[in-house]
This record gives structure tokens, sequence and C-alpha cells, in this order.
């Protein structure tokens, strides 16, 4: 093959290679201006004392990023420390719990796709409408939950309130959010099952492998690059996630416990200036790109290690 060929199959692949980036050029362009730009927007916002109401801008410098950690250093505490319990709850008790119900619904049969769909219908629910129906359920009189833990401690229930220690209204916040969104996790851990070949298992049995030394020893390693993956979506959803907080919160009027996310929307609805409220999201996002990369160069070398 001479050089004018390779020259020609050369241009000729990158011609086509290029022809699908301007094919998606015109939404790139539109996603960037509605999404990517405001958001970029609030790294200058930061260094400016702004009043949203009077539009009157004045230059401050690294004067709020100053105020976090030295005036309001406390608070910047409390509520990362509760965004932290948040977020291992949540990855804990949903993952857990996901790849349990991933591997007893592993198989296609029907009674496991009837249970499939069911975890995964309070998806279709809004927020809203979780949040109120839980806030009810957990109201100390008259919720469904003291009402049956009356049978058994009469004496404690009903008038039992969960949101009264930080630890426990997070716990309650939690379970809620896992209530509605554990579909979605037990549909990725599922797929991630399904891609590990049986022989591999019949393989070890015949080997004399128990079933208890197949799944960690085969199942647990093949699975942890989705198990990463899973990670960077429940820290990242859990960091972010304020909607239950502030629903239930609003619902039961539950002790502070405000993360980064719920802090940050009350700051923005109430501000009379936005540069504090710019310079906490600016920490909130450096924080998160910090541990997504952290966490998406472990699943590369996991996934190089196993896969070889």
């Amino acid at each position: 093959m001479n050089n004018q060929t390779k020259m020609a199959k050369f241009k000729k692949a990158y011609r086509k290679k290029w022809k699908h980036v301007i094919y998606i050029m015109p939404i790139l362009i539109w996603w960037f201006i509605i999404a990517i730009y405001p958001r970029l927007e609030i790294f200058p916002m930061s260094m400016y004392e702004w009043n949203p109401v009077t539009n009157h801008k004045e230059f401050v410098g690294l004067y709020y990023f100053k105020l976090m950690f030295t005036r309001s250093l406390d608070y910047t505490l409390r509520d990362t420390w509760n965004t932290c319990m948040y977020v291992f709850y949540l990855f804990i008790i949903q993952t857990t719990l996901a790849f349990i119900l991933s591997l007893a619904l592993q198989k296609n049969t029907k009674h496991n796709n009837f249970f499939r769909a069911l975890f995964f219908l309070p998806l279709v629910f809004s927020t809203s409408m979780v949040s109120l129906t839980w806030a009810y359920m957990y109201d100390p009189n008259v919720g469904i939950i003291n009402n049956f833990l009356a049978i058994f401690q009469p004496d404690k229930y009903p008038g039992f309130s969960y949101f009264t220690e930080n630890w426990m209204a997070i716990l309650v916040v939690v379970i809620v959010h896992i209530w509605a969104n554990i579909g979605y996790t037990i549909t990725i851990l599922t797929s991630g099952l399904n891609t590990i070949s049986e022989d591999l298992g019949e393989a070890a049995q015949v080997d004399g492998a128990s079933r208890w030394q197949t799944f960690w020893h085969i199942t647990v390693p093949l699975m942890l690059p989705t198990i990463l993956r899973n990670t960077l979506l429940t820290i990242s959803t859990g960091a972010t996630a304020s909607d239950y907080q502030f629903l239930l919160g609003n619902r039961t009027q539950i002790v502070e416990y405000d993360t980064w996310a719920t802090l940050l929307y009350k700051n923005l609805t109430m501000a009379t200036d936005y540069g504090p409220v710019c310079a906490m999201s600016v920490v909130f996002f450096v924080v998160l790109s910090v541990l997504a990369i952290i966490q998406f160069v472990a699943m590369r070398k996991v996934e190089d290690k196993i896969l070889g």
C-alpha cells in the first residue's frame, strides 16, 4: 500500500469522523448556552457583592470564601457533616439492599419481571407526592408507622417523633429517598449481574467451590466496576438532593439538619446578596468534581485490573 492510498484512507476516515461532530454541533452549542454557561457564571459572581433587587455590584475578591472558613466555619462544618451523613446512609443502605434484590431478581421470569416493575414504580411519582405521603406516615400522632408500633410499645407510640435527633432525621429522610429511587439502582446492578457469564459459576462449582465462595470470589470482583459506577451516581445524587429534606422538613418542622444542597436552596430563595451563595456553590462544585475524578480514576484502575 503506497503513501497516497494511506493518505486517502486517512482523509476519508477523518471526514467521516468529523461529519458526526458537525451533525451534533448545533445541539452541543444550544446545550452549552442554556446549561453550561449559566453554571459557569457562578465563578465570577462569587467575587462580587451583588444585590439582586437593585442590581448593585461591587467587587470583593475572595472575601466570601474567606468568610465561609472563618466566621461561618461552624455552620460550614455542620452542613458538611450532615451532607456526609446523608450520602453515607444513602450509599450503604441503598447499595446493599439493591444488590440483594438484584441477586434475587436476576433471572428473567414472570415473577421477577413483576417485582422489578414494582420496585421501579415509585420513580414515576412526583417528589412532592412521595415526600408529603411519607411525612404523613411519620406523623407522631396519626402516622401509620407510629400507630403500628403502638401495638408492641403502647407507652412509647404514638407520640414519638423521628425528627428530634439530627442523625435520625437524616436517616428517615434517606429511607424516603431510597424507597423512591431504589428501582434505578436495582436496574443498574441487575444489568451488571447479567453481563457475568454463568459458565464461570458452573466451572467454579465443578472445581468444588461453594455458592458463597463463587459469589465472593467471582461475582463480587466482576461487579466492582458496576458498583463503582453506582457509587458515583449515589454520591452525586445524594449530595445534591434537597427536595425530600425540604418537603419533609416543612411538613414536620424538624431539627436543623441542612445539607449543602438545602442550604444553597434556602440562601438563594431568601438572598439579598448573591455573592455568598455563589461562593458556596463554587466550593460545592469543586468538592464534588474532585470526588468524581477520584472515583473515575479508581473505576478505571479496577476495570483494567479485572478485565485486564
